[in-house]
């Protein structure tokens, strides 16, 4: 005996078929639903690689009908993107005892080979090139005695990305928990 239930589907979701009548199943998000006896759902096309919206040769989006019986919801866990390094990141790179932050400038590659990291995304292999920022309020950055703003390039292996605060009534955004980190490796 078949349960059926009833509303299970909203405005929003993302489904995909059941059972694929072209070639492959399409995968829509619901824009609309269409109350009968049977519910018929209609969905914008999605694209199954990165889950944007499809459209056609005029750039109208693609739009497709089903009944709610031949849809199942989509498990979005395997289009989550795993967090990456990205230019303009605050990070906290901690190595024998010693911490040191920084804002990413540019990747470069451990050989001096051109790498793309810079225009589709840190690749994970990469060196991470960093300008030197005090972790106070403001995070300002580090000059030598030279005048000349201190850089510097690590690995990714000790690395982690910081979250910054926005400005509060002290002034200056400023590195989530950093009191506490620093008071931690006083004692």
């Amino acid at each position: 005996m078949k349960k059926k239930i009833l509303n299970q589907f909203t405005v929003g979701d993302r489904v995909v078929e059941k059972i694929a009548r072209i070639r492959k199943k399409r995968i829509g998000e619901i824009v609309f639903i269409q109350e009968q006896r049977r519910r018929k759902l209609e969905m914008m096309q999605l694209n199954p690689h990165d889950l944007t919206p499809l459209r056609k040769c005029n750039m109208e989006l693609k739009l497709f009908r089903l009944f709610e019986e031949q849809c199942k919801k989509l498990n979005e866990w395997k289009y989550n993107r795993k967090k990456t390094f990205q230019i303009g990141d605050v990070i906290r790179h901690t190595r024998k005892g010693r911490i040191r932050y920084g804002r990413i400038v540019s990747f470069v590659h451990p050989d001096g080979l051109y790498t793309d990291s810079n225009e589709n995304g840190y690749n994970g292999k990469d060196l991470i090139e960093c300008v030197a920022i005090k972790g106070r309020d403001g995070l300002p950055r580090k000059i030598s005695s030279d005048g000349e703003v201190l850089r510097f390039a690590i690995e990714p292996k000790h690395t982690k990305a910081c979250e910054v605060l926005p400005m509060d009534s002290n002034g200056g955004v400023r590195i989530k928990d950093y009191l506490e980190k620093m008071s931690k490796l006083e004692y």
